[in-house]
Order: structure tokens, then C-alpha cells, then sequence
């Protein structure tokens, strides 16, 4: 069975731990804060700023983000000091699932780095296959193979088993290992032939899939349970 979200600290949370103790090396009240955010557009009072330091407040939008980060006069990454992995999904709206990120990789993330990645928790979010890849060796857990999925309207795990019959890796391994190929490459070059590279991979992707299908519509079933097996 998979962690519960409530393992994971909310990044809501986070922000606010950080923010008090950036407002108290400032020395400024809480009321001093949410002044100085009213006269940046955010309609906040002390309320608000209590709500957000105390750990009331799960998650965090963008537009406040930012503001908070001008106000405060630090880099936005600085509002995700910590670590571990944080719940980046609000809990209230989805309880026993949820999105997690590492720290380490939100920061990076909003320092213009394009390593980082985004893991599903919660009871019956991952399937069998899912939960016998280990999260901490391998990109995000088959997130491609599962998007794909959806869109082709078939089961996540019939583009899991065939990622691994093409390639013996997940789409995401297969692509960064191409991408490695290619040896030193600037960042946006680096992320032009990995939007390249992904793209070629969904394609052979989808076809193995779509055959697949089409020899189950014609006596197939010999293969579903060699699958099964």
C-alpha cells in the first residue's frame, strides 16, 4: 500500500514556517507584513498572515507566492527552505490522494532547473505495477505512460507492460538516457530535444499499444494472460 498524504508535510505549511521566520529576522508584526502586502495588491490583514505562519493554510497560489517573495525581498525558491518531500495537493479536497515533490527539487525547479519531478501518494493511487518501482531510483513513477494512457483510453497498465517491452525502462528512463547521449547541451537546447525526443518515444509508444489492441480484437487473449502471467 502506498504512503497516505498525511506522511507529508503540506507545502502550504512550509511557506508559512519560512515566511515567519524571514518576517521576525526583519522584525516586523504580522500586521506590519500584511501592510506592506495591501500596498503590493494582495488584500491580506494580520489574519491572514496568522492563518498562513501557524500552518492553516495547505497550499499556496502562484500570484501569492510571488508577492510574498518581493515583499519579503528574496528569491522564491528562499519560501521553500526544508526537505523531505511536501504535499503539494490540498488534502481537504482529495484526502486520501495527493501530489508530493521534494524541496530540494521545488527549489531547483524555481531556480530555472528542468531536473525535477512529481510523485502520487495516497491508498489505490498507484497500481501493482507502480509500487514495485522504487520512487528514489527512478523518474517520475511511469507519469507519461499513465498520461498516455488517458488519452489513448486504455488501461495504465497495458502502456506500463509495453514500455517495458520496447525499452525495458519507463518512457521517461528511455528518453533521459537518449538525452545523456547527446552529451553537454545548453538548457534550452538540452529541453528542445527532450520535447523532441518524448514526443518520437509517445509515438512508437502508442503504436505498440494500438497493435497490441488490435491482435486482442483478433484472438488476443493468449497474449492478455502471458501479460497477466
Amino acid at each position: 500500500m502506498s504512503e497516505s498524504p498525511e506522511k507529508y508535510q503540506p507545502v502550504g505549511v512550509m511557506i508559512g514556517a519560512n515566511v515567519r521566520d524571514l518576517r521576525k529576522g526583519r522584525r516586523w508584526t504580522q500586521v506590519t507584513l500584511a501592510a506592506k502586502l495591501s500596498t503590493r495588491g494582495l488584500n491580506w490583514k494580520r489574519t491572514h498572515v496568522a492563518d498562513l505562519e501557524s500552518g492553516r493554510r495547505e497550499t499556496i497560489d502562484l500570484g501569492t507566492l510571488v508577492t510574498l517573495a518581493f515583499v519579503l525581498g528574496v528569491p522564491l525558491a528562499r519560501l521553500l527552505e526544508g526537505e523531505g518531500h511536501v504535499l503539494l495537493s490540498p488534502k481537504a479536497d482529495w484526502p486520501e490522494h495527493g501530489a508530493t515533490a521534494r524541496a530540494d527539487a521545488l527549489r531547483a525547479a524555481l531556480s530555472g532547473g528542468n531536473d525535477w519531478m512529481i510523485w502520487p501518494v495516497g491508498r489505490e493511487t498507484l497500481s501493482v505495477d507502480l509500487r514495485r518501482i522504487d520512487h528514489e531510483l527512478r523518474d517520475p513513477p511511469v507519469q507519461i505512460e499513465r498520461e498516455l494512457a488517458e488519452e489513448l483510453g486504455v488501461d495504465p497498465s497495458r502502456v506500463i507492460h509495453s514500455a517495458a517491452g520496447l525499452w525495458g525502462l519507463t518512457l521517461a528512463e528511455e528518453r533521459n538516457r537518449r538525452v545523456k547521449a547527446l552529451g553537454d547541451l545548453s538548457i534550452g537546447e538540452r529541453q528542445a530535444r527532450q520535447g523532441h525526443i518524448t514526443r518520437e518515444l509517445k509515438a512508437a509508444l502508442t503504436k505498440w499499444v494500438l497493435e497490441g489492441e488490435e491482435s486482442g480484437d483478433h484472438g488476443g487473449d493468449q497474449e492478455d494472460h502471458a501479460e497477466e502471467r
